[in-house]
């Protein structure tokens, strides 16, 4: 017996982790292009053909992964003999937690003799990737379900995530931005910076002007919040179709934490779909997650 954990695929989670740890699963939610769907079960899309489509004008939509598909996939854990936590998107950005929450409750119900449960992360991408880095390891030291969920739920009040996009008409699509916002700031080549607070909500922080000096922002954030464990454990970076960008941050970031590793990877289509090409995150273990800037958080 043991401890299933599944993400989905909102994490951003690399092919390379999956290959390297048993016992974990990703939930799918789909997304499509004009009239081209894709599942992330039977059909997928190369990220490149992705980001390359979008960039040429596609139209993205996404949907959450079916009740129907999370409960197929955990009853196949759960009649192995494992139990099963899942570790969701924030729903703050998604409605996959309630799916997901919805569904271990009825398994709850039918399997009495096995521990399950859901956990809203209150992260995506990177941060959804480096907390579920985070509980694998503490898995694979041998502790015991309970100890594990209430590890994973102080754990999602210690990772930072910063990011900004180049294509602000979609952060008005996710309604970060006003329209009439998003136009100006378009012309004026004015770059948010934008964090996750503590509830999983995408809140903007500051504007600056032009791409330098909103990443530079950016890495300023990360050298202010992170903590003594991440400047020696695992720092990501995720990138939506600007790969060069991504390693001139990496770059300046091993300067500073020579100890941490740094890894790149991809924002995936689901998450691609809303942020566009051109969307640049970084994700750190904190003490904690609340920035000072927050004016919305720090006037409650």
């Amino acid at each position: 017996m043991s401890i299933y954990v599944f993400s989905d695929t909102t994490g951003d989670v690399p092919e390379r982790f999956l290959a390297e740890h048993e016992n974990v699963g990703i939930l799918p939610l789909s997304f499509s292009l004009d009239e081209d769907n894709y599942d992330n079960i039977e059909t997928k899309l190369p990220i490149g053909e992705f980001y390359a489509r979008v960039k040429a004008g596609a139209v993205t939509r996404t949907s959450m992964c079916p009740t129907f598909v999370m409960e197929e996939m955990m009853k196949a854990q759960l009649d192995k003999g494992n139990d099963v936590l899942f570790l969701s998107v924030s729903s703050q950005i998604s409605g996959n937690y309630e799916g997901g929450a919805s569904v271990v409750e009825k398994l709850s119900k039918e399997y009495p003799n096995r521990k399950i449960a859901a956990v809203d992360t209150k992260l995506a991408s990177g941060g959804q990737w480096l907390h579920l880095h985070y509980v694998i390891q503490e898995r694979d030291k041998g502790v015991g379900f309970e100890e594990l969920l209430a590890y994973s739920l102080n754990l999602r009040e210690h990772i930072v995530s910063y990011f900004t996009c180049s294509d602000l008409k979609h952060l008005a699509r996710l309604g970060r931005l006003s329209s009439a916002t998003a136009l100006i700031g378009s012309v004026l080549k004015i770059m948010p910076v934008m964090y996750v607070n503590p509830n999983g909500k995408l809140v903007a922080m500051t504007k600056e002007i032009g791409r330098k000096k909103a990443l530079k922002k950016i890495i300023l954030k990360i050298q202010e919040k992170i903590s003594k464990q991440g400047q020696e454990g695992l720092i990501t970076i995720t990138n939506a179709g600007c790969y060069e960008d991504a390693a001139i941050v990496k770059e300046e970031l091993a300067k500073v934490f020579p100890k941490a590793t740094i890894e790149i990877n991809d924002i995936g289509p689901v998450i691609g779909s809303h942020t566009s090409v051109g969307c640049l995150a970084v994700f750190s273990l904190t003490d904690s997650r609340i920035d000072l800037e927050d004016k919305e958080w720090n006037n409650k």
